[in-house]
């Protein structure tokens, strides 16, 4: 299908400029105001429905269980509601702001042109937005999403997922599992969430936040950060490893640390270019102290203590002094 052509032996349905809605069912029916197109076949081939430029509806009625169908269906220019139900479904929008939902299945959605919306339901699924300020929801299963051009929105949900920015300033949200997440051009910002996730900045001045809060505490597991090109903004949770690359970097500490069980790691601190800021609460710390500790070659680590508490250890050795460091108090959970 990612070519636009049908393979031979398909079931092909073309809906005129007349067409509303289109229902199938058992072997096919359709229900149509204008010219019908049909090519049978039994239900265990592959459909294919084809919109046009008014605003089309393409719905494919509850099938029965044991038979999904396996749906290749495009939209038209207008703004298109298209849901594949159960099968592996490759659905595209084409021009419009489309609404698309690939439901059960391992399903390929293309938004296309147009500010589109896609939904990727259970399955291991392939979300592009394309052109426009998209918004791509993976929910169940291992998915893929890429943005792909614009400012796009992208949710992984359940499931070890790969969300891709492309360009534009982008929002990512890898959800429970262990997720990569890549920006892209843009500034961005990359939320990982429950699980040991991955983030890469990429070009432009991106915010990357690995924590996941209950409370005062982070809960999260180890999160690998890398902010790459620009001035990132890194806001680190226990036991994560930060890497801020080119740019002058900010990288974000707090007490939310002192409850777990392991410290931060950042791997690149210039004191020539980047900064540290310490969050705290004022109501567990009214007297917050912060402490540097350096060792004594280049290849210990600083490590820096905030009322006792190690939050950060810093490879290297760096020149670390506190003059280096922003102390901010916060009363309500650092929000980044």
């Amino acid at each position: 299908m990612s070519d636009g052509n049908f393979r031979p032996g398909h079931r092909a349905l073309a809906a005129t400029r007349e067409c509303d809605m289109l229902f199938f069912a058992g072997l096919l029916t359709v229900l149509m105001v204008g010219t019908l197109v049909d090519f049978s076949s039994s239900a265990e081939d592959e459909e294919a429905e084809r919109g046009d430029a008014s605003d089309d509806d393409g719905v494919q009625e509850p099938q029965t269980e044991g038979s999904p169908l396996d749906e290749v269906i495009t939209g038209g220019s207008g703004d298109d509601r298209i849901a594949g139900n159960g099968g592996d479904d490759q659905i595209a929008g084409y021009d419009g702001n489309d609404d698309i939902d690939g439901g059960d299945g391992d399903d390929h959605l293309h938004g296309d042109a147009g500010d589109d919306t896609l939904a990727g339901g259970a399955g291991e699924d392939s979300l592009f937005g394309g052109a426009g300020a998209d918004d791509l929801r993976g929910q169940d299963g291992d998915d893929l999403l890429a943005g792909q051009q614009g400012g796009d929105s992208l949710a992984g949900g359940g499931g070890d997922d790969r969300l891709i920015g492309g360009g534009g300033a982008d929002s990512l949200l890898g959800g429970v599992g262990d997720d990569a997440l890549q920006g892209g051009s843009g500034d961005d910002s990359l939320f990982g969430g429950p699980g040991g996730d991955t983030m890469m900045g990429g070009a432009g001045d991106d915010l990357l936040d690995g924590r996941v809060m209950d409370g005062a505490a982070d809960t999260d597991g180890r999160d690998f950060l890398n902010g790459g090109d620009g001035d990132d903004r890194v806001v680190l949770g226990a036991d994560d490893w930060a890497n801020g690359g080119a740019g002058e970097d900010t990288f974000v500490l707090g007490d939310w640390m002192t409850l777990g069980e392991q410290t931060a790691t950042i791997d690149d601190f210039d004191p020539a270019a980047d900064r540290l800021t310490v969050v705290y609460d004022p109501a567990a710390h009214p007297d917050p102290r912060l402490t540097v500790e350096r060792g004594a070659t280049p290849y210990d680590r600083a490590s820096l203590l905030l009322d006792g508490f190690v939050i950060a250890e810093l490879p290297g050795n760096p020149a670390l002094s506190l003059a280096d460091i922003d102390l901010v108090p916060s009363p309500t959970p650092y929000a980044a």
